[in-house]
């Protein structure tokens, strides 16, 4: 296996949670090709499909994430770093 190779399988703590957080995001806004730091409001996204985002977080994977930890960026990894 080549160097390159063995550095795209080492995983990042908490990239589950992202990778998971991402399908809900890509869902929401019926984007497939979104990546973990794309910012929702640049690709459609409204208030209200952050809320559906942040309801189906906490439904699906029992996370709860403040608006406030957010800083501003909706992204799926923004939510997952600010997720509970």
């Amino acid at each position: 296996m080549s160097k390159q190779s063995v550095e795209d399988t080492v995983r990042v703590p908490g990239d589950e949670r992202v990778d998971q957080i991402l399908v809900i995001v890509r869902e929401v806004l019926s984007k497939p090709d979104l990546t973990a730091d794309d910012e929702v409001m640049d690709h459609g996204g409204t208030s209200l499909s952050v809320l559906r985002i942040l309801t189906e977080t906490k439904r699906a994977l029992n996370l709860n994430v403040n608006p406030r930890d957010l800083g501003g960026a909706v992204t799926a990894r923004s939510l997952a770093r600010a997720a509970r």
